[in-house]
């Protein structure tokens, strides 16, 4: 949610690729299998370091993330949907039947809040590891402050008090 990490880098992120010295992540990305350097937050660091130090199994697989039942092993990208979907249901978030409930959602909240901190598009592209500047235009439609700015006056639409407030 705070990386813009696709789910599979998530849990393939390995043990050697955060520098703790320079609060850096450093990953090849499993679609693109392009080079990916991310700042290690403070929320994100923490939330790592309290994983690897209060929860994790001892063991001496590179991947951070394991399974919590032995045999311990490295997890899959169905182990994170599971996650996700559980965290979504037991919050109450996205419980209708066809809401997205995967971790693409997470990337969508980082792209969304990094446009309304108005980082540039480039930028977006290049930390959510896409290959093409244009694959963050699917991102633009939930920027609402921006979209704000070019919409139609709502006084030009006549609705019932209370609709659009």
């Amino acid at each position: 949610m705070y990386t813009g990490l696709r789910s599979c880098d998530i849990i393939g992120l390995r043990i050697d690729a955060i520098d703790w010295d320079h609060d850096i992540i450093s990953i090849i990305q499993q679609k693109t299998e392009q080079p990916l350097t991310l700042p290690l937050t403070a929320i994100v660091g923490n939330a790592i370091y309290d994983y690897i130090h209060n929860e994790r199994p001892i063991n001496t697989i590179p991947e951070i993330f394991l399974t919590s039942r032995l045999p311990y092993r490295r997890m899959v990208n169905g182990d994170a949907a599971n996650i996700a979907s559980l965290i979504m249901r037991v919050a109450g978030v996205r419980t209708k039947k066809g809401d997205r409930k995967g971790f693409h959602i997470f990337r969508h909240f980082a792209a969304t809040e990094m446009l309304s901190h108005d980082v540039s598009l480039p930028v977006i592209s290049a930390i959510l590891g896409h290959s093409s500047p244009q694959s963050t235009q699917a991102y633009l439609c939930a920027d609402f402050i921006h979209l704000e700015k070019y919409a139609l006056s709502k006084a030009d639409f006549p609705v019932k008090k209370g609709v659009l407030s």
